[in-house]
């Protein structure tokens, strides 16, 4: 079946409805959910991200946010996001525990693959969350926010990570999907709201 998406103007106004492929190969102007999932640890506050399956057309074996999916034409932000959040990850996530941090833009153009976004970016805490990994996620990391801040302000050219296990895990900057400027100007405030209530 395939997947209608919404498309926008740049006053972000819905003008249509395209196929997914049709969106990506025209570089039309649609909207995704991004969640970032936090858990405070010993090691203190930090965030999961996903290594993406061997399998995906895009960017296969790449590290990635804990959620990021499109938003299906008929559906809010929020179903999107829940409905992604099971499917990827495995979790049942009560809505109420979902916070929304705003939205950003994405411009990416890579050969034939032209990925113009809005995306609605969300946060999630939970100490211990039970990840279930569907099909689209080999596993899931656990990055310390200063590890972060060494990433995305930083440019730091490897990045120090634990398993689901605590087992260290190094990941190099070329593994990295990249979503511009979304960690320091949405995400890091709310993360250092969080530590001062810590």
């Amino acid at each position: 079946m395939t997947e209608m998406l919404t498309i926008f103007n740049e006053e972000l106004c819905p003008v249509g409805e395209v196929p997914r492929e049709t969106a990506h190969r025209e570089g039309l102007l649609h909207a995704v959910v991004h969640c970032w999932i936090v858990s405070r640890r010993p090691e203190g506050i930090g965030v999961w991200f996903q290594k993406r399956a061997h399998t995906k057309k895009d960017f296969p074996d790449y590290y990635d946010l804990a959620v990021g999916g499109h938003i299906s034409c008929g559906e809010t932000a929020e179903t999107a996001l829940l409905r992604e959040i099971r499917e990827e990850i495995g979790l049942t996530v009560e809505p109420s525990h979902l916070r929304y941090l705003g939205y950003t833009r994405e411009d990416l153009h890579m050969g034939d693959f032209f990925d113009r976004e809005i995306g609605y970016v969300y946060l999630y805490e939970s100490d211990h969350p039970v990840f279930a990994p569907g099909e689209e996620v080999d596993r899931m990391v656990w990055v310390s926010v200063s590890e972060l801040i060494r990433k995305e302000l930083h440019g730091a050219a490897e990045t120090a990570a634990l398993s689901e296990q605590g087992e260290p895990v190094r990941i190099k900057r070329e593994e990295w999907c990249v979503h511009p400027g979304e960690f320091e100007m949405i995400v890091l405030p709310a993360l250092q709201t969080e530590r001062e209530d810590g």
